[in-house]
């Protein structure tokens, strides 16, 4: 890669030495007046920019400052090359802001000053690759972060969800039922009264949605067994029936379950249930 160098050095015999004689830069002349020096900033997008002070300049100072603060510029290293009597001069200056990437004092070979040069392009490079490491490196630990307290997130949403255990063996009310109220609760759907009875062994819902008519366990017998367990006894349970003549009703509610829906299922009435059982 040939680095572009923008060199401001008046006449002096050290410029004319460092186009004839510097290797791997393309080159561009520049005077030290503003307008000039910001034109050929903007057409040649300099990789560095060069300048060889004849003396100490405070107005070389101010004019690095402002290069140095340019919101397009001030990325652009700067090397100042200068006689001995200078250097200290120049280095104290920088001391405080940096703004002076690489301060070379003469005598000088042009070897030399390319090579130093070439050291400052490598550790920026170096440095741009550490920087680019590092932000890495906090994006993953940002990400892990993230990715944890999101899982406590829904850890504890899903604590704080009150469960629901629906028993049907009808997939539809199940399907139906669960894509309503999961988003707001912890739902189990379970096809059949065995199934349902071996989950609450091991788990104890807020409240349960118990099909009335289901073949091999029904509904009564599946609520008789419930409300023998101590872990499950206290659970509110609701039944589901399709038929809604008034016998059937009055048997359903002689068990006195904590409510019944009539099929098809009312979602409104769903929802005004679980709210008046659960809050």
């Amino acid at each position: 890669m040939r680095y572009k160098i923008l060199v401001n050095g008046g006449s002096s015999a050290l410029l004319r030495d460092f186009f004839v004689n510097s290797t791997g830069f393309t080159c561009m002349s520049t005077s030290g007046y503003w307008t000039d020096l910001s034109a050929h900033y903007e057409m040649f997008k300099p990789d560095a920019y060069v300048c060889i002070a004849e003396y100490a300049d405070v107005q070389l100072m101010s004019q690095i400052k402002r290069l140095k603060t340019h919101e397009e510029y001030g990325s652009v290293p700067v090397v100042v090359i200068t006689n001995e009597d200078c250097f200290e001069m120049y280095s104290a200056e920088n001391e405080n802001e940096k703004l002076i990437d690489l301060i070379l004092s003469r005598p000088i070979t042009i070897s030399a000053i390319c090579d130093k040069i070439n050291r400052l392009f490598r550790n920026i490079e170096e440095e741009k690759e550490r920087i680019a490491r590092e932000q890495e490196r906090l994006a993953k630990e940002q990400e892990e972060a993230d990715r944890r307290a999101t899982e406590e997130l829904e850890k504890k949403s899903l604590a704080e969800k009150k469960h629901i255990l629906i028993v049907d063996d009808d997939k539809n009310v199940l399907k139906l039922l669960k894509s309503a109220l999961e988003d707001r609760y912890d739902v189990t759907a379970i096809i059949s009264g065995r199934m349902a009875l071996k989950f609450l062994d091991s788990k104890t819902p807020d409240l349960i949605f118990l099909d009335y008519q289901m073949p091999v366990e029904t509904g009564p017998e599946v609520f008789r067994r419930i409300k023998k367990l101590d872990s499950a006894k206290d659970i509110p349970v609701v039944f589901l029936t399709g038929i809604a003549d008034r016998e059937k009703i009055t048997e359903v509610l002689s068990l006195k379950p904590q409510g019944y829906l009539l099929k098809p299922i009312d979602m409104e009435r769903v929802n005004e249930t679980i709210r008046t059982l659960l809050g």
